[in-house]
């Protein structure tokens, strides 16, 4: 299975608002306004471009998890927590300089992860964990180009094993990057340049 179809089996989606905006029951826990709110506050703040959701947003996708498969259920809410467990690894790796904004809202993120009894309380069977799962999917955009950038640097530390202090090899890594850009641009620019047309051979050496 390719990255795209991988990427669509498990997408999670907010769906759109119900007709009936009452909706707050997910499995025993009724979500209330002030909960709800909470959640968005902390989304916006974490990724202010990210979409408010409703509680009977939350409502619909529950009830849309637990009418998955079992296995495929737990894979869409696995691939969000682990995208969390990447983030956190990227925040304590010494190796890696995050800035000081992007580490206040990937702290503000994980904290929130790590509460059990949250919007909806993770010992809830299936959907105690998709509020968490929702809160990384809506604000991801915020973290992935740089967790992105950071996969890529471990894979380079991994195999190349630079030496030297953190800033060294990262500054190792930024070269190679830099190399590997400079190269692709050749081979685009060899792609893309027209034959030179061949010169008109001299009449004594032409083929008659």
């Amino acid at each position: 299975m390719n990255r795209r179809r991988h990427d669509e089996t498990i997408a999670l989606r907010l769906p759109p608002e119900s007709r009936d905006s009452r909706r707050r029951q997910v499995g025993t826990i009724a979500l209330g306004d002030a909960a709800v709110t909470r959640f968005n506050r902390l989304l916006a703040q974490i990724a202010p471009n990210a979409p408010s959701v409703s509680a009977d947003q939350l409502v619909t996708l529950a009830r849309w998890l637990q009418q998955q498969p079992q296995d495929h259920a737990v894979a869409i809410l696995s691939e969000r927590l682990g995208r969390a467990e990447h983030l956190r690894r990227m925040l304590n790796d010494s190796d890696w300089d995050v800035g000081a904004d992007t580490r206040e809202r990937a702290r503000m993120l994980t904290s929130y992860l790590q509460q059990v009894d949250d919007l909806i309380p993770d010992d809830q069977p299936l959907v105690g964990h998709l509020d968490d799962a929702l809160l990384v999917e809506l604000s991801w955009p915020a973290f992935e180009d740089e967790t992105r950038d950071y996969a890529d640097f471990c894979r380079f530390r991994a195999s190349e094993r630079p030496r030297g202090s953190a800033a060294e090899r990262r500054l190792a890594w930024e070269n190679a990057c830099l190399a590997e850009a400079a190269l692709l641009q050749q081979r685009r620019d060899v792609r893309s340049r027209p034959y030179a047309a061949s010169p008109r051979l001299p009449d004594f050496i032409r083929v008659t």
